[in-house]
């Protein structure tokens, strides 16, 4: 797991006036013949069940603040934040009183990916 807080990073302006913040460079490992991109929107007080992926790399982009949890840690996370989950990370939107909508990338996009977490992965340390 990683996360970028867009806060944190120096900007890079451009000749032609553009800025960009370099959020993140991703060594995947993996070969990749598809990716996917979503844009997903959680209703106000979403809870996701706990869940990991056995090959793909979830990189989320949110443009609301949420509240996710990753391998036992709460993280809190404002517009602009990147997280990065790796394979086998186990990880779960956490409710919060607003909607939150995010992009989602799967590098590689692996169909039927996903494997809930076992009862034993599910408290937050």
């Amino acid at each position: 797991m990683r996360v970028v807080h867009c806060a944190d990073v120096k900007p890079g302006h451009r000749p032609d006036g553009r800025v960009v913040l370099p959020l993140l460079d991703l060594p995947v490992n993996v070969p990749v013949n598809q990716t996917a991109i979503l844009f997903v929107e959680h209703p106000a007080n979403f809870t996701e069940g706990r869940h990991h992926h056995q090959s793909l790399h979830e990189i989320f982009y949110f443009l609301d603040a949420a509240d996710y949890w990753v391998n036992g840690t709460l993280l809190h996370l404002q517009p602009g934040d990147v997280l990065v989950l790796e394979p086998n990370d186990v990880h779960g939107a956490v409710p919060v009183p607003h909607k939150v909508r995010l992009i989602v990338f799967h590098v590689p996009k692996v169909p039927g990916d996903k494997v809930d977490a076992p009862a034993g992965k599910l408290a937050a340390t």
